[in-house]
């Protein structure tokens, strides 16, 4: 399986070091981009094309299913991806990590494209909010936790579309390098594996 890992706000490939590490451990193919400007000030739609010429790039005609997995803004990044230029014909399963699906507050303390994107009630969130039925094909997943103090309310990671996963992380960083989380979604793609979710669609 290829394993596409999507940073948050001022955010590199590394802050998926840990998580990089345990999946490639177990066999798995890692693409770990460092998206630029890391701080989103270019819209988070910038951010999704640049993801999408990265994975077409990477993948290169190849007919491996993608699992795709987004940390904080990066969530939103993938949303974009997968419902506005067709990544959902390559990916079979999305988890969500700690993701403003519904926005921040905090983001109103930025005054850049990537902040404005992720107010509450943001034209962006709209838009994605109206075409998410696109991704009834993708398995989707989203953790959160009730002490994120980057997200607030931290119930905005609650996404009707997901499977939500409460885990009691006791900050919004520490989130991507649960342990319970990795070994919980190595579970759920193990599971779509043994039933032929990860065929070929292409």
């Amino acid at each position: 399986m290829i394993f596409v890992l999507v940073h948050g706000i001022n955010d590199t490939r590394v802050k998926f070091k840990a998580m990089q590490a345990v999946l490639e451990n177990q066999g798995h193919r890692c693409i770990v981009p460092s998206l630029t400007p890391k701080n989103g000030s270019s819209g988070l739609a910038y951010l999704a094309r640049q993801l999408n010429g990265i994975i077409c790039a990477e993948i290169d005609g190849s007919k491996a299913k993608i699992c795709l997995v987004g940390f904080s803004m990066g969530g939103l990044v993938a949303r974009y991806y997968l419902q506005e230029l067709d990544g959902c014909k390559y990916v079979s399963q999305f988890f969500s990590i700690a993701t403003p699906h519904h926005g921040s507050v905090l983001a109103y303390l930025s005054s850049n494209l990537g902040g404005k994107d992720m107010r509450p009630g943001s034209g962006f969130l709209r838009m994605l909010a109206q075409s998410e039925m696109r991704l009834q094909g993708v398995d989707s997943y989203s953790y959160w936790t009730p002490f994120d103090l980057m997200i607030l309310p931290a119930t905005s990671s609650i996404w009707a579309k997901a499977v939500n996963i409460k885990v009691n992380a006791l900050c919004h960083p520490l989130m991507v390098k649960n342990g319970r989380i990795i070994a919980d979604m190595l579970a759920k793609v193990e599971i779509a594996e043994s039933a032929g979710l990860g065929d070929n669609r292409l």
